[in-house]
């Protein structure tokens, strides 16, 4: 065992990796640990060797900073490699009370002190991922957040080497094309700073009111909060070494710590449980050719680790710079290397995802894309307002618990959020990543995959899909057979219906038609 803990790497031989090596015996600050992506970030480091990872965490409902990633290191499956050395791991883990909404992140003065004297790598990963929050909360978490941690850095952390801030591909999506350089932000971020600073709880819903006018073209507050976030991180240039990493639309794991791991329903997930389980019948999105980004979790998080073992390599030769050939952000996205079209992810999700259907569903996972806003309105009514209306009232009649005109409410929430991503396709040129590829070794690329070029969406749908369903729906492989039998005999019943629906158009309709305008047609 390694005297610093657990690297699951030392009785592996499968080439010398030096962005492995870069990790090892390195100390990282990491905020966001406790979110979806943080706690893959904080898995891999671990892995990697570096000898303490500093993580900021809140309380949250009671449950104290350190409880809460107890918590995590007990149960989450990510860290299953870990909890029977749970110790050796903990020694190597310090957490600390802070918050990125608060002055000077509420972190105690001696925790300051302890990171100023000690981080060399930060990933600032936390983040406020809902398309719904309020703007005032958004700008303290996404925007406060990130300038108080770059403040952070700026005030004294002398042994830094990089301070990563990981935003996302969407953070310019007024852009059709988008590269990996900074974009003028929506306002001076310092200005709205100053704005929300001052504001009372009366003012804040004042605030809220004008929200639709601040954010002008803008498709939500996170987006928004993100392009003031980036243009905060961007004055810090000549100060600390800084670079930005930008992932598209991420989903469950592909290969590491565990295949089809996933922990939430936000996006793309939520759109594919809702079609597997019956209840999302139709949506709008763009022409069968559009192209979605989209990136497992782990190659995003590799892809992260090796940007920053390239942009340190390549600042020890260089000055850092803001001219957009040279500045160091990074996309790691699928758009130009393996785009992935609507008619292929339907494809997908109808086949694979009849193959890995729920055990329980309303019905048999189909659903209509349409480009016409009025024609999914229409359809909306027929498939969803329709079929909830009546099945409540019969569930209420025989005295039972309705629901799902309840859940049919959150689907058009939720879809009214996807829309614009849905609507429009995005362009994420990403040939600085590239640049990171090709000095990644053979021991690189395998221990540290993201390079999206190398597999296809088969491949990483016959892991996403089971991973929602093991996860997210906690249907074991035990359920499989089961589910997936009665989703093909639902899909048969589907067929019977359709084929005696058609049976009487032909036999009653049909003829009726025949007799009242062949004879016309002759005379």
């Amino acid at each position: 065992m390694d005297p610093r803990g657990m690297n699951l790497w030392e009785e592996e031989d499968n080439g010398y990796s030096p962005i492995a090596e870069y990790f090892r015996d390195k100390v990282v600050l990491l905020t966001g640990a406790t979110g979806f992506i943080g706690k893959i970030y904080l898995e891999k480091l671990i892995r990697c060797g570096a000898s303490e990872l500093i993580l900021i965490i809140r309380e949250k409902r009671g449950v104290p900073p350190a409880e809460r990633m107890t918590r995590i290191f007990d149960s989450v499956p990510v860290m299953k490699s870990f909890q029977r050395n749970f110790n050796n791991c903990r020694d190597r883990v310090k957490v600390v009370r802070g918050d990125m909404s608060e002055d000077g992140l509420g972190l105690d003065p001696a925790d300051v002190e302890y990171i100023r004297q000690r981080v060399q790598i930060v990933l600032h990963v936390a983040a406020d991922v809902r398309f719904d929050e309020t703007l005032f909360k958004a700008i303290q978490m996404n925007v406060k957040g990130t300038w108080e941690m770059l403040n952070l850095c700026a005030s004294g952390c002398s042994r830094l080497e990089m301070f990563v801030y990981v935003s996302t591909a969407y953070a310019n999506c007024l852009q059709g094309t988008v590269h990996e350089q900074f974009y003028d932000p929506p306002m001076d971020p310092m200005v709205l700073l100053s704005l929300v600073e001052k504001m009372d709880a009366v003012e804040q819903d004042h605030f809220e009111a004008l929200t639709q006018m601040i954010l002008g073209p803008w498709p939500n507050t996170y987006t928004y909060a993100k392009a003031l976030a980036e243009c905060l991180v961007k004055r810090f240039y000549e100060r600390i070494p800084v670079m930005i990493i930008r992932p598209p639309i991420v989903v469950a794991t592909f290969n590491e710590p565990v295949q089809g791991w996933v922990d939430n329903l936000y996006g793309m997930n939520g759109a594919i449980v809702g079609i597997g389980c019956g209840v999302l019948r139709v949506i709008q999105t763009g022409p069968d050719d559009m192209k979605n980004d989209v990136m497992p979790a782990d190659f995003v998080v590799n892809g992260t680790l090796a940007a920053i073992k390239y942009t340190v390599d390549r600042n020890a030769l260089e000055a850092p710079s803001t001219d957009p050939d040279r500045v160091a952000i990074f996309h790691v996205t699928s758009s130009v290397d393996n785009p992935l079209t609507n008619a292929r992810f339907r494809s997908l999700v109808e086949t694979i995802g009849g193959d890995h259907a729920p055990l329980n569903s309303l019905w048999i996972g189909t659903c209509i894309n349409l480009q016409s806003r009025l024609l999914v309105r229409l359809l909306t009514i027929v498939f969803h307002v329709i079929p909830g209306i009546f099945i409540d009232a019969g569930l209420k009649y025989y005295g039972k618990k309705t629901s799902l005109m309840k859940i049919y409410r959150k689907v058009a929430r939720f879809t009214g959020f996807i829309n614009y991503f849905a609507t429009h396709e995005f362009i994420f040129v990403n040939d600085k990543m590239h640049r990171v590829l090709e000095t990644m070794t053979p021991g690189d690329r395998e221990k540290f995959h993201c390079d999206i070029r190398t597999v296809t969406w088969e491949d990483v749908f016959n892991v996403y899909v089971p991973g929602l369903k093991l996860y997210m729906r906690h249907e074991g492989p035990e359920t499989w057979i089961a589910s997936r039998e009665r989703f093909y005999r639902l899909k048969k019943i589907g067929l019977g219906l359709f084929y005696i629906l058609l049976a009487m158009v032909v036999y009653w309709i049909l003829p009726s038609l025949l007799a009242d305008y062949v004879p016309a047609i002759f005379n």
